[in-house]
């Protein structure tokens, strides 16, 4: 029987991987979880339960930029969401820094009581990222 544990890791493909290291490394502040040096082709970037590898590609245009909510998008992986402790603290320190996808606060509520806060903001080849602030309620 197969038993999946965890999403071990996932890749970005780019046609300018030192570009995405400089966004996830050093202004999102993501350590490596493999050592990078420059002009590789590849970086792998901890993200804490994930590994995110970021990998050269010489083909084509990046994929058309997200929109702001799933509903209307084209099927397809939608976002990544870090997880924040304050919402208002991550977007004052990333304001400046980030192409924000809308200007507003997103806020999802579920009939448990469980809600979030969030705001997303895409990487420099436009995939869609979010901080999110999450208020989880544990199910009796």
């Amino acid at each position: 029987m197969l038993k999946l544990k965890r999403i071990d890791n996932m890749d970005i493909v780019t046609r300018d991987v030192g570009r995405l290291v400089d966004f996830y490394h050093g202004i999102l502040g993501l350590d490596f979880f493999l050592p990078y040096a420059p002009g590789q082709s590849w970086a792998a970037i901890d993200l804490g339960n994930l590994t995110l590898y970021v990998l050269k590609t010489e083909l084509g245009q990046p994929a058309p930029r997200r929109a702001a909510t799933g509903a209307q998008n084209p099927p397809g992986l939608d976002s990544i969401a870090f997880e924040v402790e304050d919402l208002d603290e991550a977007m004052a320190a990333l304001e400046g820094k980030v192409e924000w996808v809308a200007a507003q606060i997103g806020t999802w509520r579920h009939a448990s009581g469980t809600h979030y806060r969030f705001r997303a903001f895409y990487d420099p080849d436009g995939n869609k990222l979010f901080v999110t602030e999450p208020h989880k309620v544990p199910v009796a």
